[in-house]
């Protein structure tokens, strides 16, 4: 399994900052074992600030925001709830 999805909002003075994260989990086993491995990566953040709203990749480079709200997990809700 592997997912995209919003983080929780952090709030810092007049910023708010939703960091974007990609978490996968891959399992597997047979008889007598077992073995997972999961682990989350950034993806980019989305920068709430006076009204206006910006997204950044991991490199900082700036990103079209509906390309992270149609590929984000919560991202619309999360914004919506700002």
């Amino acid at each position: 399994m592997k997912e995209e999805r919003a983080g929780s909002p952090v709030r810092v003075g007049e910023v708010t900052i939703v960091p974007l994260e990609r978490v996968a989990v891959h399992h597997g086993g047979g008889k007598d074992r077992l073995w997972a491995y999961v682990y989350k990566e950034p993806v980019g953040v989305v920068v709430v600030s006076a009204g206006e709203t910006w997204a950044f990749d991991v490199r900082g480079e700036r990103v079209p925001l509906e390309t992270y709200i149609d590929r984000i997990d919560g991202l619309r809700s999360v914004l919506a709830s700002l």
